[in-house]
């Protein structure tokens, strides 16, 4: 049976055993976005909340993945909301996989979906590492409301991304590790200019250490970054702080 690895769900399922086949959690916690950030964004990158619901379940047949998410929570007017869904589809007993996602952001003044669908592949070494590829095609349907465009959306370029995770010990203490980096190309020109990510190739990723002190709580330390996306020409990242609960 394959389980559910790929660019967030790996990020997520860190907290749970890798012999589980379903888990539903709920983690809280602070984004400390770098001054560079906040000089570009302002409050909307800052010392920023964050709470979320995530689920995922795996089966012979393949994996499905969810989260729904709420930023500044505290704040109504800036208050955010994250959904994404995530699901692979196993072509028989191989590592390859059938790929796709359905990612939306929501601020008060713009939103936008975002669908990839392709294949990937994934493997479980003997030593423990994981190690994820997948390749898509990208689609966006957006609105930016602040900027009265009439951009609508459609083929967005290419997407690729890998992942690797590894789960380890520190004297009687249980640790995970996962770093993953999504990477987007060939995207349209407007698109570019109002998203405000300015050239065509750019990238995201985070790296995350999960301490697993207790058998349903973790605690998480992630550094987020970016190049020519999330919202920005050029670099920009962050440090999070997280505390997870496994139902």
């Amino acid at each position: 049976m394959k389980y559910l690895r790929n660019v967030i769900a790996l990020s997520l399922l860190a907290a749970a055993p890798a012999s589980q086949a379903g888990m539903l959690a709920v983690e809280a916690g602070v984004m400390d976005w770098s001054q560079q950030a906040e000089d570009y964004f302002g409050e909307g990158k800052s010392e920023n909340s964050f709470i979320q619901m995530k689920g995922a379940t795996g089966s012979a047949f393949g994996d499905l993945y969810a989260h729904v998410k709420l930023e500044d929570i505290e704040d109504s007017e800036a208050m955010g909301s994250e959904i994404n869904i995530i699901g692979q589809i196993n072509m028989g007993d191989s590592d390859f996989n059938w790929y796709g996602q359905v990612f939306n952001k929501q601020k008060p003044v713009w939103s936008e979906t975002n669908t990839t669908l392709g294949v990937s592949w994934d493997k479980q070494f003997d030593n423990g590492l994981y190690a994820q590829l997948a390749l898509a095609g990208h689609i966006v349907t957006a609105d930016y409301k602040h900027f009265n465009s009439d951009f609508k959306g459609g083929f967005n370029g290419g997407y690729f991304i890998y992942t690797l995770m590894k789960d380890f010990d520190i004297g009687e203490q249980n640790f995970s590790f996962v770093w993953w980096q999504e990477h987007f190309f060939g995207r349209d020109d407007l698109y570019l200019k109002l998203s405000g990510d300015g050239k065509d190739f750019g990238f995201n990723g985070s790296a995350i250490l999960r301490w697993h002190f207790h058998e349903q709580i973790s605690a998480a330390l992630t550094y987020r970054y970016a190049e020519n996306n999330m919202g920005k020409d050029g670099f920009h990242d962050g440090v999070f702080y997280s505390l997870q609960y496994n139902f």
